[in-house]
């Protein structure tokens, strides 16, 4: 039966990952309904040709809580059991496709009990990062999050599941050297649907039109992402360049610890927070910038995961400077499309900056560098195959 249910835990859209899955794979043919537990408030049932979405709309409170406690109590087995034995009534599916690694356990066992495979979809190494998200660290969150059960968890599920796919392909060297037969594993990037992303018109950007030196950062805001580097960078990129500005484009659980951080270093004028924005509006905030910035801290967790803002970057003919996380030095290397800095070193971070403001060329060779390795290999067209082959094996 060529219908997949892709199970995820927010509202929907948007999640740029699973939208270009569910594209390529109506395509491919197959019919895909995205089941999207989490708090919304558009209908409950939304159909466009061979794709629908059925929100499961519940607070985001009850949501967070059966998310962080999937490790230790089975409420997000019972609730997603439901759920997925409802839904199987009444729109048949020949497969099921799990969104992030504590979607797993439910959906392995409701696959199981409706007899479809499962694939599991590991966007990031979750039990890394939970070493490191504010939640799963502070009070209450550390009390419950249980690391060495998430381990255990991650090597069972991650062997039950009938497939895996990876963002990265680090991390599928990571599962191969724990023992998983790399037949298992598939690698399907979080790279650039050029269509879609060049079909975005440009907007009008209040505060944009006097030219200055900007750096941008599109994106969530967490402790993993090291964006303390960057702030504490640009007093000694304004020492060289008094009009240089960075735009952080985003939102997240440490922005006030972020934001506390500019005003301590005396840096309000040259720091801009715009809030959470379209992704077509970043797009803009990308063009009216003249670098890109990932400043991610060097961990295990983020030595396995590679960031959608790199390849959008890298289209934008925006020079990058990234951290020395594992993926992005790798690419950056490979592409030269931009700089690497030692995660920690803001000094370090600073002298590329500087080193790119002041000569145009080398913005103009890295940038250009980046948009044909992104047209040329670094797209969705060019590294999605992977992601029908899964389902041809699986359910023809």
């Amino acid at each position: 039966m060529k219908h997949i249910v892709m199970v995820l835990d927010h509202a929907y859209p948007p999640d740029l990952r699973v939208e270009n899955e569910v594209k390529t794979l109506v395509s491919a043919g197959y019919e895909v309904t995205v089941l999207a537990i989490g708090p919304d408030s558009r209908d409950e049932l939304e159909e466009s040709g061979s794709s629908r979405i059925v929100r499961a709309r519940i607070p985001a409170q009850m949501r967070n809580k059966m998310r962080g406690l999937a490790g230790s109590f089975p409420f997000l087995d019972w609730y997603l059991g439901s759920k997925l034995s409802k839904l199987y009534t009444t729109h048949p599916f020949g497969a099921i496709h799990a969104h992030d690694l504590y979607l797993f356990g439910a959906c392995i066992k409701a696959g199981k009990k409706i007899g479809v495979p499962v694939v599991g979809d590991m966007h990031e190494n979750w039990v890394e990062a939970l070493r490191h998200y504010k939640w799963s660290t502070t009070i209450p969150g550390k009390w419950v999050v249980n690391l060495e059960k998430w381990q255990v968890l991650e090597d069972k599920w991650t062997r039950e599941v009938d497939h895996l796919i990876v963002v990265i392909e680090e991390m599928a060297e990571r599962l191969t050297q724990n023992g998983l037969p790399s037949s298992q594993i598939s690698t399907v990037p979080n790279t650039i649907n050029l269509h879609d992303f060049a079909s975005w018109p440009p907007m009008h950007l209040a505060g944009f039109e006097e030219l200055r030196p900007r750096l941008i950062y599109t994106g969530g805001m967490d402790r993993h992402r090291g964006l303390e580097d960057v702030v504490r960078a640009m007093p000694i990129i304004t020492k060289q360049h008094p009009s240089a500005e960075l735009v952080l484009v985003g939102d997240g659980s440490v922005k006030s610890e972020i934001e506390a951080l500019v005003s301590e270093l005396g840096m309000d004028q040259h720091v801009q927070f715009t809030g959470w924005q379209d992704q077509k509006k970043v797009k803009s905030y990308m063009a009216a910038c003249d670098i890109g910035i990932i400043p991610h801290k060097k961990t295990i967790h983020t030595d396995h995961t590679i960031p959608h803002k790199l390849f959008h970057y890298m289209f934008m003919e925006l020079p990058c400077i990234v951290s020395n996380c594992k993926p992005l030095k790798r690419i950056v290397n490979e592409t030269k499309c931009g700089l690497v800095y030692e995660s920690g070193r803001p000094e370090e971070l600073a002298a590329h900056a500087i080193a790119l403001i002041n000569s145009a060329e080398l913005r103009k060779k890295q940038g250009l560098a980046g948009s044909v390795a992104v047209r040329d290999r670094y797209n969705w067209d060019g590294t999605s195959t992977a992601l029908v082959n899964v389902y041809r094996s699986l359910i023809g």
